[in-house]
């Protein structure tokens, strides 16, 4: 009985201080983000910095998805909602993943992780 107490306790405490936001990998600004939905493609999770980006991220995931060789080492370049983005894989602590920065210097980007 005390050990289903305490496990019950364990859990709770585990709820109340996860993060409310979930790291998307890395990524060259090093930014915490948040998660998106995914790739209709790939089935990959997309993420970018912050919620408000979501609907481009998904678009550009959407893009280069589309048009990615996924056995290239080149980055590919995608245009979406005005802006072009630049993506290209990126080695990850245990697998890698796919990173797209936008080109117009304004620091947003976009993750696919598996």
């Amino acid at each position: 009985m005390r050990t289903a107490a305490a496990g019950a306790v364990g859990i709770a405490l585990l709820a109340l201080t996860a993060p409310a936001a979930r790291a998307v990998g890395e990524n060259t600004s090093g930014a915490v983000g948040v998660t998106c939905g995914t790739d209709g493609t790939t089935g990959l999770s997309v993420g970018t910095a912050h919620a408000r980006d979501c609907a481009t991220a998904l678009q550009v995931a959407s893009a280069y998805t589309r048009s990615w060789d996924s056995g290239g080492a080149e980055a590919t370049t995608v245009h979406v909602a005005g802006s072009s983005w630049r993506c290209r894989e990126r080695p990850g602590p245990l697998n890698p993943y796919q990173e797209c920065v936008e080109t117009g210097g304004v620091g947003r980007w976009v993750t696919l992780t598996s």
